[in-house]
């Protein structure tokens, strides 16, 4: 499953009315054109990098579209890419990218050049099983969105693994407010065997932080969004 559908294009915000401002992009494995487009980040210049999964690739655009350079090539070796899926930048404008099919995540400059890699394919800590989004704090740590292993990984802006979130959800609001009103869901509830199932993260393909130290996981196979909060020792 692609992150995606198409058309293979940038859309630009919306206004209040719901009006599309501006699109650009277009199929295709040239400068500029697309292939199944994932993940998109904003560098420290005000370019967007622009994650191309299906050319193997990153590519640099200004607001506007105007194509600036690219980096990646399909493969496994340092710097390749196969199918990349999540992009973000940390304040010395270093990029971040989820390899998705390679199991990893890479390092790069903001102009493309390969620093490190870390992760492969399992289960452990600082293993992976597809990640997908990715995003870093304003402490420079990392996270990723481990989509099959049901979970997001925190790593040192190093690569060095920290910390595990594999949900802690409980009862929404509009839970508790559709349970009351479902008797046969009450009684579903009352006789289920493990309701310990229903705080942790199912697929997450999604994740981000802002400046309040905040972490928002987007909780897609059950249809929801997990907060955190990063507390400092």
């Amino acid at each position: 499953m692609l992150p995606l559908e198409r058309p293979d294009r940038i859309q630009i915000a919306f206004d209040d009315q719901g009006n599309l401002l501006d699109e650009w992009g277009q199929q295709g494995d040239g400068d500029g054109q697309l292939d199944r487009p994932s993940g998109i980040a904003l560098d420290n210049d005000e370019n967007l990098l622009v994650v191309d999964t299906r050319n193997h690739r990153v590519q640099r655009f200004t607001p506007d579209g105007r194509f600036l350079g690219k980096w990646g090539s399909f493969g496994s070796g340092e710097g390749q890419l196969n199918m990349p899926w999540g992009v973000a930048v940390n304040r010395e404008g270093e990029v971040y990218v989820t390899d998705w099919r390679n199991d990893r995540v890479q390092k790069f400059t903001t102009g493309g050049e390969f620093l490190l890699a870390w992760g492969e394919s399992g289960s452990g800590p600082g293993q992976f099983n597809r990640p997908a989004g990715i995003a870093v704090d304003g402490d420079g740590d990392v996270y990723v969105a481990d989509w099959h292993n049901h979970r997001v990984q925190v790593f040192s802006s190093e690569g060095d693994f920290l910390a595990e979130l594999a949900g802690d959800a409980t009862m929404s609001t509009w839970g508790e407010q559709l349970l009351a009103a479902n008797p046969i869901m009450q009684e579903q509830r009352r006789v289920a065997r493990d309701l310990g199932q229903e705080r942790l993260l199912l697929l997450p393909r999604g994740v981000q932080t802002d400046a309040e130290n905040r972490v928002y996981i987007m909780d897609s196979g059950k249809s929801r969004v997990q907060i955190y909060r990063k507390l400092r020792g």
